[in-house]
């Protein structure tokens, strides 16, 4: 988990791993220059004529171990501290303990963020074994000795700003992500409350169908009934979505007539179908069973939406359905759903995209054919619950085939039985 560094200040701890105590204080000159360094500095300038010390570019926390073991310590204390080091100079060669490459694999274990240079004179290891042994990462880097103080200087200002940055990155995010959570928490939880009005006015719309009307009072009223029937399918989209990422959806495991649910979403749209010139034809393959145990209900919405969208989508020709079996083991099978259609196709550079909340193909798709564009991303989100997944294969101006997999254990002798209804 990632160590938390506080907001009231950047973070500018450095350590140095050397096993030379030497070492140890030309880095303190280098980056923590005291008055009494100042004062040496300028007796040595006045002695030999030599130019001033650059002054590093900003204040650093230095802390230094001589060898391997006790920096992992300091390292493991800075994390539960909440006061990780944003960078750590280590030397390759330390003859008590472990060398460097050993020491920045520990170190790493620890805490994964902290930036490292590689402090040597020598050439040990090559880069291609540094990068077999550590893998090629951007935390990595490799400082010659005897190194210029300038250079030092340099990579502690650099290294600990790249640290900053990614962690300010990271910070933004979970906050980014907590507030998508508590968005869909928010809307998960408003079922209830969104769903019981719009029942209301579909159910009164339904009395009012049946009492005496004119000609223009029905034609209101069908008006009506149409657009909250609508509205409530958007609204069922967006709470099942919410549902799904609040982790707030859990699939029942029932025996259903997996034969039996097929039947009834093909009546379901036979009519739909027709009505804009469309076959609507399926089969089943002679090795789907009749009873299994899965979730009919979150099945029936996968059938739903795939085939809502292809009638949608196409205006002559027809839309096949195929449920095949792609595997069967002792108490389990695999069954794979397709939709074919003959409809309008999709561009290939946007299939990635559809199964992505709020998708679809383009903004004048939104506008000719309406919808959230939900519907397939919660195809997506019930297939891996269920241990399947999703995919499509279409051609612009020559139809999709969307297809979903899924897996449905086989009916023990105890299972209570459950209509896909």
């Amino acid at each position: 988990m990632a160590t938390k560094i506080t907001d009231r200040s950047e973070n500018r701890r450095l350590l140095v791993i050397d096993d030379n105590v030497l070492i140890h204080d030309d880095f303190r000159k280098i980056l923590q220059p005291g008055p009494e360094m100042q004062r040496l500095d300028e007796a040595r300038i006045a002695v030999f004529g030599d130019s001033p010390r650059p002054k590093p570019l900003m204040d650093f926390e230095l802390d230094c171990a001589d060898q391997g073991q006790a920096a992992v310590a300091l390292v493991q204390k800075a994390c539960q501290e909440d006061r990780p080091y944003a960078v750590a100079f280590v030397d390759m060669r330390m003859p008590l303990g472990w060398d460097g490459l050993e020491t920045i694999e520990h170190v790493w274990a620890v805490d994964p963020e902290i930036q490292t240079v590689i402090c040597t004179a020598y050439t040990d290891h090559s880069w291609e074994d540094i990068i077999h042994r550590l893998g090629y990462d951007d935390r990595l880097l490799i400082l010659q000795k005897p190194f210029s103080s300038v250079g030092v200087s340099q990579l502690a200002t650099a290294l600990t700003a790249k640290w900053n940055l990614a962690r300010q990155a990271q910070q933004r995010l979970e906050v980014a992500e907590a507030a998508n959570v508590a968005k869909s928490q928010f809307l998960a939880n408003m079922s209830h409350e969104i769903r019981t009005p719009m029942n209301g006015i579909l159910g009164m719309s339904e009395l009012l169908m049946q009492t005496p009307l004119n000609d223009k009072q029905r034609r209101y009223v069908q008006t009506l009934q149409k657009s909250g029937q609508t509205l409530i399918q958007i609204i069922n989209d967006i709470l099942d979505i919410s549902k799904i990422e609040a982790g707030k959806l859990k699939l029942e495991h029932i025996l259903f007539d997996l034969r039996q649910l097929v039947a009834e979403v093909q009546e379901l749209f036979t009519g739909p179908a027709e009505s804009k010139g469309l076959r609507l034809i399926v089969t089943l393959s002679e090795s789907i069973g009749q009873m299994y145990v899965g979730d009919p209900v979150r099945i029936r919405q996968i059938l739903t939406n795939l085939i809502g969208n292809a009638i949608k989508f196409t205006v002559h020709g027809q839309i096949t359905v195929s449920v095949v079996v792609t595997d069967d083991v002792v108490g389990q099978t695999a069954v794979c759903l397709k939709v074919q259609d003959t409809g309008i196709g999709i561009e290939p550079e946007v299939h990635g995209k559809l199964f992505a909340p709020f998708t679809q193909a383009d903004g004048s798709t939104t506008r000719k054919y309406g919808g959230t564009g939900l519907g397939l991303a919660i195809v997506k989100q019930l297939a891996e619950m269920m241990g399947g997944r999703v995919g499509v294969e279409s051609v612009l101006g020559s139809g999709s085939t969307f297809w979903c997999t899924m897996q449905l254990r086989k009916p023990a002798a105890t299972s209570v039985y459950a209509k896909a209804s």
